[in-house]
């Protein structure tokens, strides 16, 4: 399997544990996107999760993606609770929806410069993602992620 074919699994997967709708899977290549060190995007309006090409092919730890699939799938849960789409188990409060989509709607892009993006870092919403995707490689492969320090007393 290569790495294409397993981020369109691992989505798959990541979808099914959160209970959602499996958003569409696709590619792109973007020269800014590259510089800023952009793996992959969660885009709502079309409810698509997009890999970055270039990153896609220098991946050599499986896992990598699989971290991927499982941060943008959150992203994707996130949107659907929102929307009121989730038919789901987990149960998030509404005071959390509300600052999801205050995150959403005012949302912080990385700039690539790791020095500059704790604005990036300490939104709710990254914040959600970042622990979900932890939590699922320690549960289902046994790989520990590391938690950017910024956002780990927030956890």
């Amino acid at each position: 399997m290569d790495n294409f074919e397993l981020a369109m699994m691992g989505v798959k997967i990541a979808s099914k544990i959160l209970q959602i709708k499996t958003p569409e899977v696709r590619y792109f290549n973007n020269e800014l996107l590259d510089k800023k060190g952009i793996n992959a995007i969660f885009q709502k309006e079309d409810y698509i999760i997009a890999f970055n090409e270039n990153w896609i092919e220098s991946v050599k730890n499986n896992m990598e993606i699989m971290i991927t699939c499982f941060h943008e799938s959150r992203h994707a849960f996130q949107y659907q609770m929102i929307k009121g789409n989730y038919k789901g188990t987990e149960i998030i409060s509404n005071n959390t929806i509300e600052l999801w989509k205050s995150d959403f709607n005012q949302y912080h892009t990385p700039s690539g410069d790791k020095t500059k993006d704790k604005e990036y870092l300490i939104q709710d919403i990254e914040i959600d993602a970042i622990s979900f995707a932890h939590q699922m490689m320690q549960e289902h492969f046994g790989v520990k992620t590391i938690v950017p320090d910024e956002i780990k007393e927030k956890r």
